[in-house]
């Protein structure tokens, strides 16, 4: 990917945000408490899947070529669970501002991450580690 996906989220939710300040529409009341532990249940398992990947010894950049094949930790619950840490995250905004378009931008990052960043993903990790991937394939769901 030319673009990092962080960046590629949060350049969405920065356009869903500006979104919102030009036309805003309200999809109800904000929910700053929900909103504080969405986005905070999001950081959590960016971190911790970024923790698990460099104790597995392979770099959590997506451009870097992957040592290992980690089906530990969050990779027994989600093939892409630093990429559902960013969607939660992004979730939590949507919540805090209430309007739809912070939820558009949400819905556009998911599109966007499955499509464009994990399905490239998913074919140079086949190519990659073979058999052992297409087992791991088999057993974890792509999100959750």
């Amino acid at each position: 990917m030319r673009v990092p996906p962080p960046l590629l989220v949060g350049g969405l939710v920065l356009l869903g945000w500006l979104l919102r300040g030009l036309a805003p529409l309200p999809a109800g009341a904000p929910q700053p408490g929900l909103a504080f532990v969405v986005m905070g249940l999001g950081l959590a398992l960016s971190v911790w899947t970024v923790a698990v990947m460099v104790r597995a010894g392979t770099d959590p950049m997506p451009h870097k070529p992957d040592q290992a094949l980690v089906e530990r930790g969050p990779f027994r619950l989600s093939r892409n669970p630093i990429y559902l840490g960013f969607l939660l995250v992004a979730a939590g905004i949507a919540l805090r501002l209430g309007d739809l378009w912070p939820w558009l931008a949400v819905a556009a990052s998911f599109l966007v991450l499955d499509r464009l960043v994990v399905a490239r993903e998913e074919a140079y990790l086949r190519r990659r580690f073979g058999p052992p991937y297409e087992a791991y394939l088999a057993r974890v769901r792509r999100w959750i």
